[in-house]
This record gives structure tokens, sequence and C-alpha cells, in this order.
């Protein structure tokens, strides 16, 4: 069999660097949408108790009515910004993605040992990466996460640096 061209090879491996970073990037940005969901509900939580408080002290002194009256402001607009920020559906979808960029990095990942042993033509080996990266776009169409530049750089390096060296290249 006729070796796959260049060109089609380093697409193929463009694809799975890309793939690794995404499942990293993804992946970490579900963990920080998690955890700014969890931090959001306990501050919620926690300050619905201490509005509890400061109403039962407001009984015995009229001047802390006020600071109640604060506190259950800084409680709705929490409330309004947990409901509007949803957090928990962002986390959700950001991990459904970086799973699906799994999934796909491992088929990629099987195309790759298939061109470095030879048992693939190029036509083939194009279908496959065709079918990848199409189903690769619908994965991610939904992930919508804010940029975090500092975070993108190091999955990206690091997802790099796995690939060179899981597949020696």
């Amino acid at each position: 069999m006729e070796p796959v061209t260049d060109e089609t090879r380093n697409a193929v491996w463009d694809t799975l660097c890309d793939l690794e970073w995404n499942r990293r990037y993804y992946s970490a940005m579900a963990d920080s949408y998690r955890r700014r969901q969890r931090w959001l509900r306990f501050t919620i939580l926690a300050g619905v108790l201490i509005e509890a408080a400061a109403l039962y002290a407001a009984t015995m002194h009229g001047w802390v009515f006020y600071i109640a009256v604060v506190g259950g402001v800084l409680l709705t607009v929490l409330t309004i910004w947990d409901a509007v920020a949803d957090y928990a559906e962002s986390a959700a979808i950001l991990r459904v993605t970086a799973f699906s960029c799994d999934d796909l990095n491992q088929e990629i990942g099987y195309l790759w040992r298939s061109i470095e042993s030879g048992r693939i033509a190029t036509a083939d080996a194009e279908h496959e990466l065709k079918v990848i990266t199409d189903r690769w776009a619908a994965a991610t169409q939904r992930a919508t996460p804010e940029t975090n530049d500092r975070l993108n750089r190091q999955t990206s390096h690091d997802a790099n640096r796995d690939i060179v060296s899981r597949y020696a290249v």
C-alpha cells in the first residue's frame, strides 16, 4: 500500500494535538464553572442563614433591620446572577464536550497508528479524518466558554507535550 501523503499525515497529526488540547481545555473549564456554581450556591445559602439571624436581631435592635435590607438585596442579586449565569449547565455542556473530544481523540489516535504502520491508503485516511472533524465540529458547537488565555496556553502546551511523548514523534 502506498504511504499516506505528508499533507494528510500532517492534518491528522494537527487534529490529534488539537483534540487533546480541546479535551483538556474543556475539562478544565468545566471544573472552573463547577467551582463557580458551588461557590455561588454556598454563598447564597450562607447568606440566607445570615439574613435570618439579622432579621431576628432586628426584632431586638431596630437599626439591624437596615443591615438586613441590604443583605436581602445582595441575596436577591446573587440569586438572579445564579439563575442568569447558569454555571451548572455550562459545566455540564463543557464536560460532555470534553468526553466527546476524548472519544474522538481515541479514534484519531487509531487513525494515526494506521498511518504510521502503513495500513491505510491516503483516500481512506482523508475520509476518516473528515468524519472525525465533522463530528468534532458538532461536538464543540454548543460549548462556548469564556476564553481563559492562561489555561488555553497551558493546556495546549501540555497536550502537545503529551501527544509527542505518547506517539514518540
